[in-house]
């Protein structure tokens, strides 16, 4: 194997799957990075056998071939190099030589054929979505994915479509999120639960610019190709909670506030309460009059702000857990949004004044518990 290419293509392109390499796993061939040199073109490869993220770059290949080398060494190295141009070639079948400039390194090559790939999968069930909007979907919806391992399927953010419309939806036992998505419609219906760690790595990875994505489903794995990626995952399998059931179509409550106000009232009323506290020491709302009240009142002082609001309904205090508010309100771009309160002691549902883009929900804290 040998081939000439730009640093930074290289450089990026090692950034991206290394980010699937296990730094701290039983098996030292899951620590590498596999390199394909073919036709025009790299293909480098990471996984931790639950994960696999492929990037693709051009490059001049005198001679194809391939070779597993320690990823975090590797792209140590390349992001380094001296000069624009990379010269990366094996030498005597045992080494693999980068070199750039004045630069050469050589590495010892980790056995090939031991290293493990997903298989393909067959293109069955497939959606094409614009990218920003599908990293938009997972961040307005991620953070309430569940971590309880008991409730695995919970430990994921379940991916669903009968048509025309992609939904991502997370629960974590104390609040669902949902966020909806009008697509291009599907060759058939879609329905995975995409593991947290997958997520997170998409998160890292999907550029915040426009451009086509497209989603594979199977059996037991999913596919999401963008641009030069092409990221595996294995799903968890399961049935995902009935939110449809959970979400209440009736309110005893329901006021319309700026977002950015209450959300700067609640952190402001956070700052008294510790997080190992935030169950004994709730955030309290009070609406009334159309105005709401936001207070904390912990062993260590009290807090209270007031925004005005347009209330319909009851009266009503309730409380929450402060991150649950905090962290779905900053998942929310909208200027104006409606929550809506079922009972003096129910949950509170957050929606946008005008449509049903996204739906959120929350638990309230039983004071005195």
């Amino acid at each position: 194997m040998k081939f000439f290419c730009n640093r930074d293509d290289i450089s990026n392109a090692v950034a991206s799957a290394q980010k699937a390499v296990s730094n701290k796993s039983n098996m030292p061939i899951l620590e590498g990075i596999d390199i394909n040199a073919e036709d025009d073109r790299i293909v480098l490869f990471g996984t931790d056998n639950e994960i696999g993220i492929e990037c693709t770059f051009p490059a001049r290949v005198e001679k194809a071939g391939e070779a597993v080398v320690n990823a975090k060494l590797f792209g140590d190295i390349v992001r380094n190099l001296p000069d624009e141009t990379v010269c990366v070639e094996i030498i005597d079948d045992v080494n693999i030589r980068i070199s750039s400039g004045d630069a050469v390194f050589v590495l010892f090559i980790i056995q090939t054929d031991a290293f493990p790939a997903f298989p393909e999968i067959e293109r069955t069930r497939t959606y094409a979505i614009d990218q920003f909007i599908l990293k938009q979907m997972l961040t307005q919806t991620s953070f309430a994915i569940g971590t309880d391992e008991s409730r695995k399927t919970l430990t994921g953010l379940f991916l669903e479509s009968d048509g025309g419309e992609l939904r991502a939806v997370a629960v974590d036992g104390f609040r669902i999120a949902l966020r909806k998505q009008p697509v291009e419609r599907a060759d058939n219906e879609i329905k995975m639960i995409i593991p947290s760690r997958t997520i997170s790595e998409l998160l890292k990875i999907i550029p915040s610019a426009a451009g086509e994505l497209r989603l594979y489903g199977a059996e037991n794995q999913a596919v999401v190709e963008f641009g030069n990626c092409r990221v595996h995952t294995r799903v968890i399998n399961g049935e995902f909670f009935n939110y449809r059931y959970i979400l209440p179509n009736e309110y005893m409550t329901q006021i319309i506030v700026n977002r950015q106000l209450l959300q700067g009232a609640i952190e402001r009323a956070a700052l008294i309460i510790s997080s190992e506290y935030a169950k004994r020491y709730p955030i309290m709302l009070n609406v009334t009059d159309d105005a709401i009240s936001v207070r904390a009142l912990t062993n260590v002082g009290n807090a209270m702000d007031i925004i005005s609001v347009d209330m319909q309904g009851e009266p009503i205090e309730v409380a929450f857990n402060p991150r649950y508010l905090i962290e779905t309100l900053r998942a929310i771009d909208d200027e104006l949004i409606a929550m809506r309160f079922t009972t003096r002691v129910g949950q509170c549902v957050i929606r946008p004044v005008d449509s049903d883009g996204y739906i959120y929900l929350i638990l309230p804290v039983k004071v005195g518990d």
